[in-house]
């Protein structure tokens, strides 16, 4: 048996799931650790656990320092560090004095849930590079599996700095030649108030590269899933997904990022699939000319799909990067009252993007912004705009480079905006929506009852008018079926479900 003097361990009778200690016999001596004070948090700071044990932090409490614990987890019996009674989460201080308030070296197996993390001495001058919560792989190839981070309050980490390499919850690997993470889950947080990027991973080994004809992803990680998590105030991005394969972010709040440096809210970079879908990023503002915005399909990508989001009161709703970046597919989404623009393409003398297709998707600005569609003049670039709706209160603007590069418009609808001149079959109206403006900030995403105010009415001019797009998908923004014939225009279908808006289903919660 293990001793640990100072620490207070007791006989672990339940685990997380409910399993029986005689479930993880095999995996070795499980224990359960409390940690009710200062003493028994220095005790455990970076002991060295086994499968199946249980770090309980009590409620209420408050611990100054970092805790970096050692060991891994099994398959049958991942090591659990958790909050436990009630009251308070209990609150682990790093001071700005330490690299992070948790340090996971080597994390196979384990899951870290419900603490409150704080990392900074208080200012806003840069503390250096500091973390809530950091997972660190270095120089250890092979498939690391099941990291859960779920139902954690970060905030207050560092000053107002910018920076990709700190911030909130980041999970990194460095120094390996092939390594990767398997199932991967942040959910659930609430981040508040970091200097640098809010969540994100990286890898010193995953990438893609975009040959002629061809892609190759090596060392990608896989079952990457970040939803649920509240992102707001952070010094750069809110969310960036690296080297993986098929990731999903949904469900986000993504607000007020990038206050100290430029970043557009969430992106991804290295990836097959990625998805990002169901997230609301808004208020992401500032004097800088470049890179705010709600979403970004960055290069290095392939199969990239941006699809079923609110963005608003952003410089713009979505950036296209024209370095090597395949088949983007941007659907079924609604901007409102992006500020500046509402698609940016990036890298403006670049020529490497492709297939770039975006459908059914609403866009409302409101009197008095100064708005073009491509922000700062660029120029689109091998893309094809079809079934979208153009709504300007006031007279709206194209941009100087509007007509593009390959760049084909087809079947749009325009208010306040002269349709491009290449558009064979333009409709030029009012969309009649029903109460365009008002979906206002913080939106339930499992509904998405609050952008019902841009269904068509039934007088519109967007109902059943849509062309055929093959894999145009089969759900419109609130969840509705699609019509498999004449669709309606936007991104809202005229019959909502006897009832209301239908709920998405959301496996985790919105962040404390």
């Amino acid at each position: 048996m293990r001793t640990l003097r100072a620490a207070r361990w007791r006989p672990a009778t339940r685990l997380g799931l409910g399993l029986t200690l005689a479930l993880t016999a095999l995996a070795g001596r499980a224990r359960e650790y409390h940690i009710e004070s200062q003493a028994d948090f220095d005790a455990l700071r970076t002991a060295a656990f086994e499968p199946g044990d249980r770090i309980l932090f009590h409620c209420g409490r408050r611990f100054r320092g970092m805790f970096a614990p050692r060991g891994k987890g099994s398959p049958e019996a991942p090591i659990r560090i958790l909050a436990t009674g009630s009251g308070s989460p209990p609150r682990i201080d790093a001071g700005g004095r330490h690299p992070a308030g948790l340090l996971l070296t080597h994390p196979d197996h384990w899951e870290v849930e419900g603490l409150e993390i704080t990392n900074t001495d208080g200012t806003d001058r840069d503390q250096g590079a500091l973390f809530g919560i950091l997972a660190l792989v270095r120089g250890e190839d092979g498939v690391h599996r099941h990291l859960y981070i779920r139902d954690c309050f970060i905030h207050d980490v560092n000053g107002m700095v910018g920076g990709k390499q700190r911030g909130g919850i980041h999970v990194v690997i460095e120094g390996c030649r092939a390594a990767r993470f398997d199932d991967l889950q942040i959910t659930g947080n609430r981040i508040v108030n970091v200097g640098g990027v809010g969540i994100s991973n990286a890898s010193s080994c995953g990438r893609v590269d975009l040959g002629p004809g061809e892609v190759a992803g090596r060392n990608l990680w896989t079952r990457v899933y970040i939803a649920g998590n509240h992102v707001e105030r952070t010094g750069r991005n809110g969310i960036i997904v690296r080297a993986s394969r098929n990731a999903v972010c949904e469900f986000n709040l993504l607000a007020r990022c990038s206050r100290a440096e430029t970043g557009h809210s969430i992106f991804g970079f290295h990836c097959e699939g990625l998805r990002l879908q169901r997230n609301e990023a808004c208020g992401n503002v500032g004097p800088e000319g470049r890179d705010r915005g709600g979403f970004d399909a960055d290069y290095n990508c392939v199969g990239t799909v941006i699809q079923y989001n609110y963005s608003h009161d952003n410089e713009w709703f979505c950036g296209i990067m024209k370095r090597p970046n395949r088949d983007v597919t941007i659907r079924y989404n609604l901007s409102q009252n992006d500020r500046q623009g509402i698609y940016f393409y990036g890298f403006e003398n670049a020529r490497q993007a492709r297939n770039i297709r975006i459908y059914h998707n609403t866009h409302f600005v409101r009197r008095g912004l100064d708005v073009r569609v491509f922000a700062m003049d660029r120029t689109p670039l091998h893309s094809r705009f079809e079934n979208n709706v153009f709504f300007f209160e006031e007279q709206g603007q194209w941009g100087r480079n509007a007509p593009g590069i390959h760049t084909v418009f087809r079947h749009n609808l325009y208010f306040h905006i002269r349709p491009p001149a290449g558009d064979p079959d333009p409709i030029v109206a009012d969309p009649r929506l029903e109460r365009p403006g008002t979906a206002g900030w913080g939106i339930d995403l499992r509904t998405m009852a609050a952008v019902a105010g841009y269904v068509p009415r039934a007088d519109s001019p967007c109902l059943e008018a849509a062309t055929a797009i093959p894999d145009r998908g089969d759900r419109d923004l609130l969840g509705n079926p699609v019509p498999v014939g004449r669709a309606d225009l936007g991104a809202l279908e005229r019959q909502p479900p006897a009832g209301g808006a239908r709920e998405w289903a959301c496996p985790v919660g919105r962040g404390r």
